[in-house]
């Protein structure tokens, strides 16, 4: 009873403040609108990389780099992401400098006789400083097509020295030569042979739409989880003074902190979820059982892990500062910006530590799919999470009072 009443005088704190009104109500719908413009875009795409444009400048012009060029353009898979366009070198400068094109493909005077004869004639690649990830991908590409074709260089020069050896004639010899250049080229510059092409589902087997939305959902409770926290904190010295007087245990206490997370957190979501559902055409195509569960289970564990953070015995500043920290590792490092698939290494070992990416893993699959076994899984995780976390709340609480 008493941990209600705390509950209770902590709420009314925070609602005495105007301020909070405007944070915790009305910042929520200008970020979902602010958001839902921005991301236009992405959420229209199935891809998080857009098709880019290439200038291809050949200045050798060569009967071999034409047909090298050829086979760029009008290969499929490469057409679906890069756009080849053949032009001079002050144009490709122009476009370049006014950021129309992603990289410019410089063919040097001579490449077709420097393959032929081993000599060292590199292509040039340009990149666009103001698309980083776009050019250092066709950097990456050109990169593994140079690698293979010095390789080739090593193979015809094998070929010509063995049939010189056994005393082809010379048209013979430079007949096949020039067949072999050919073919070693165009094999290296294939698609095939520059990346490996993986199809993935990025985002779960969902739109972006559906998948941003669960993010956003996820942020704003995070990030109103956070205000809440900073609210309640200036308050909690003063109330701790009182609870010694009147006894209250530290339990009492504890959930009070929960209850006051839980109660705000929930009037947030169903504003957000109000909002999407007015701004947007999403609908729950999952189970409703399911959906419902998980949406409970988000805001308990956000709510766990706020109130863990408000038992810390630190200083007010350093709580909120890890609570920023926790927030923006949340979002860059638990699929709420990239999808899981994205994530290899250390940052797949630090996406699967999250509560976030088990949060929107569960929010995916019981809203928009529904996958009964992620859900099982996920839910587990998130238990034990809300477990551990309110465990050791009363620990360091039940350390604090001693």
């Amino acid at each position: 009873m008493r941990a209600f009443i705390l509950a209770q005088t902590q709420l009314k704190e925070i609602f005495r403040q105007p301020i909070a009104w405007v944070v915790l109500f009305f910042m929520p719908i200008a970020l979902i609108g602010f958001l839902l413009y921005g991301l236009e875009n992405v959420l229209k795409s199935e891809s998080l990389l857009p098709p880019f444009d290439v200038a291809i400048v050949d200045k050798d012009d060569d009967p071999e780099t034409r047909l090298l060029i050829q086979q760029f353009q009008e290969d499929d898979e490469l057409e679906s992401l890069i756009t080849f366009r053949v032009m001079d070198e002050e144009k490709a400068q122009n476009l370049l400098s006014e950021n129309k094109i992603a990289s410019i493909l410089v063919i040097p005077e001579g490449f077709a006789n420097g393959i032929r004869y081993g000599e060292n004639k590199p292509v040039t690649v340009i990149s666009n400083e103001k698309r980083p990830f776009q050019s250092a991908l066709f950097l990456e590409m050109m990169n593994s097509s140079a690698e293979l074709i010095s390789a080739a260089q090593s193979g015809v020069n094998t070929i010509y020295d063995y049939l010189k050896e056994q005393n082809y004639s010379h048209e013979y010899v430079m007949k096949v030569s020039d067949q072999m250049i050919f073919d070693f080229t165009t094999f290296a510059s294939g698609r095939k042979m520059m990346f490996d092409r993986e199809e993935i589902k990025s985002f779960q087997g969902v739109t972006p739409l559906k998948y941003y939305s669960v993010s956003g959902f996820i942020f704003l409770l995070l990030l109103t989880g956070l205000l809440t926290m900073s609210m309640t904190s200036s308050t909690n010295a003063k109330i701790d003074e009182r609870l010694r007087t009147f006894g209250v245990s530290t339990g009492a206490h504890l959930f009070s902190g929960l209850a006051t997370q839980i109660t705000i957190l929930f009037m947030q979501a169903v504003l957000i979820l109000a909002a999407l559902w007015i701004l947007t055409e999403l609908k729950v195509t999952g189970h409703f059982g399911w959906s419902l569960l998980t949406f409970v289970t988000a805001i308990i564990v956000i709510g766990a892990w706020y109130t863990f953070l408000s038992n810390l015995p630190i200083a007010e500043g350093l709580r909120f500062f890890i609570g920023f920290l926790g927030l923006v590792v949340f979002a860059a490092g638990g699929s709420l910006i990239f999808p899981e698939s994205y994530y290899t290494g250390f940052l797949e070992w630090l996406n699967l530590s999250t509560l976030s990416h088990w949060l929107h893993t569960s929010l995916v699959n019981s809203i928009f799919i529904e996958n009964e076994d992620i859900l099982f899984s996920s839910l587990s995780v998130l238990g034990g999470m809300i477990g551990t976390l309110l465990f050791t709340s009363f620990i360091v609480r039940q350390v604090k009072r001693s």
